[in-house]
């Protein structure tokens, strides 16, 4: 086999499609919540006040139909707050992931279910440290801890978003 070599440089591109959804259809999974109390825990809500103020917050959103910009948008108010730590909320700002040849998000306003997003993110990578012998425990773990809290933080929101009560019971022996 030859090998051509050129002086013409080769275009590199950054730009990548949007993850596709396996199961858009997916409301529940492993990290689903069904108590209020858990819900205020994973977000670490201390106050009811707090609870209400993302629940009235949360009305505008379903989480299994969302854009990237409205995801950005709740990612922001959560960590504005103290609620999710930075490598959750590149999770939450990621959104789809499309994006163009230089690297720039696009199709913001595309909608998709964050739920099943993020959840299928996980066992993705998950199935994919099973393979590749040449992944370190430590980024494995950083990466996992990162998936596994926006999974637990989407599902938090997504139990707090549709909740019909007013207040919410905080467990403090929790």
């Amino acid at each position: 086999m030859g090998m051509l070599v050129t002086n013409t440089a080769t275009t590199l591109s950054k730009q990548t499609d949007a993850r596709v959804v396996r199961n858009p259809t997916m409301v529940t999974n492993a990290f689903t919540l069904t108590e209020e109390s858990k819900a205020a825990e994973t977000l670490k809500l201390k106050t009811s006040e707090k609870i209400n103020d993302l629940k009235i917050f949360l009305k505008s959103y379903d989480l299994t139909s969302i854009s990237t910009n409205e995801l950005k948008e709740v990612g922001s108010k959560l960590y504005d707050n103290g609620l999710i730590d930075d490598n959750t909320f590149m999770m939450f700002i990621s959104g789809d992931g499309a994006s163009d040849a230089n690297g720039r998000q696009t199709k913001m306003d595309v909608k998709f279910n964050a739920i099943a997003l993020f959840n299928e993110k996980l066992e993705d990578n998950m199935a994919y440290f099973k393979t590749d012998r040449y992944s370190k425990p430590e980024h494995i773990a950083y990466i996992t801890h990162r998936m596994v809290s926006a999974n637990q933080a989407i599902n938090a929101l997504a139990y707090l978003g549709s909740s019909t009560a007013s207040t919410l019971s905080i467990d403090d022996h929790a």
